[in-house]
Formats: C-alpha cells, structure tokens, sequence
C-alpha cells in the first residue's frame, strides 16, 4: 500500500479552473436558462397564489392564513412589476 508521507502531495482529480465550464453551458448569468427559470418560477407562484385563496373560500380562518394572503399579494405585485417590465423591454426592442 502506498501511503501519502509529508512530502508527498495527494494526486488531485479536478481540472483547474480556466477549463471548467458552467453547468447550464452558458458562460453569463443571466443567460437564456436563467431567465427561462426566472419565468418558471413566476408561473408556479401564481398557480401557488391560487391555491392559496382556497382557505378563504372554504371559510378557513386562522392568522397564519391571513399572512399567506398578504404574502402571495407582494409577491404578485412583484411578478406584475416583472412582467411590465419584461414587456416593455420587448416593445422597445421591436421599435
């Protein structure tokens, strides 16, 4: 058996770091995978959003459900913000 000794340095399986490439295979991070995922992310917490409502119409009430609500409001204030801004960014590039 060969053990490593103090002058002996452990032999290193990872490539440096110049030619290591990003996982998603785009080099930037906002990339097409990011704003993809981005969209994604918008579209499960609106579906989340309406599911959330579901207590107040089974006549559920508790505090915790009340905080949801307000939550899942600044949230879809966030996504409209977004998506104006996504949209007009794509008017003025058509322009």
């Amino acid at each position: 058996m060969n053990w490593p000794t103090s002058t002996q340095e452990p032999e290193s399986t990872e490539e440096p770091e110049s030619t290591q490439e990003p996982a998603n295979g785009s080099g930037a991070d906002n990339g097409p995978d990011n704003g993809r995922r981005g969209r994604l992310f918008e579209d499960v917490f609106i579906l989340f959003c309406v599911l959330s409502l579901w207590p107040v119409i089974l006549g559920w009430d508790h505090i915790l459900y009340q905080l949801l609500l307000y939550g899942a409001l600044a949230g879809l204030v966030f996504v409209f913000v977004r998506r104006a801004r996504r949209f007009s960014q794509a008017r003025k590039s058509i322009d």
